[in-house]
């Protein structure tokens, strides 16, 4: 995902970015989203000649998979604890009634891990891919 911002502050390799408005914005129904003002931290690996004020584009280091992975695969795996555990506790347990348990901890587990990550978010540093226009002067 790819957003564009202002740089507020360059200190090192890091850039203070203050994001701007995006299209999406426009349709988005969180007020306190468009009034406050929206900074986040920057990488520029690529060595590119950046000054205060410029706008830039900047984009997610963290690869789409392993997104994907970290939030797939632990509902996946709570349904099948539950299935799995539900028939060696339970013998005379039938197909259903495991489906139910592995279901049951599948959302649990799907529950779990959207309060756990927004609690605490991905520590993803996002990098400058490309200047889209110079400072104002």
């Amino acid at each position: 995902m790819t957003e564009t911002g202002r740089i507020r502050e360059i200190r090192g390799d890091t850039l203070t970015i203050v994001r701007e408005n995006s299209i999406a914005c426009f349709g988005c129904m969180n007020q306190e989203c468009k009034v406050k003002e929206l900074s986040y931290n920057a990488g520029n690996p690529d060595g590119l000649d950046l000054k205060p004020g410029q706008l830039v584009e900047t984009e997610a280091v963290a690869s789409a998979i392993k997104q994907g992975l970290a939030v797939l695969l632990p509902p996946i795996l709570g349904f099948i604890a539950g299935y799995v555990l539900t028939g060696v506790l339970f013998p005379a347990a039938g197909d259903p009634a495991r489906a139910t348990v592995g279901v049951l901890l599948l959302f649990a587990a799907a529950f779990a891990l959207y309060f756990i990550r927004r609690r605490f978010p991905p520590k993803t540093i996002r990098r400058v891919i490309r200047v889209i226009e110079a400072p104002s002067t």
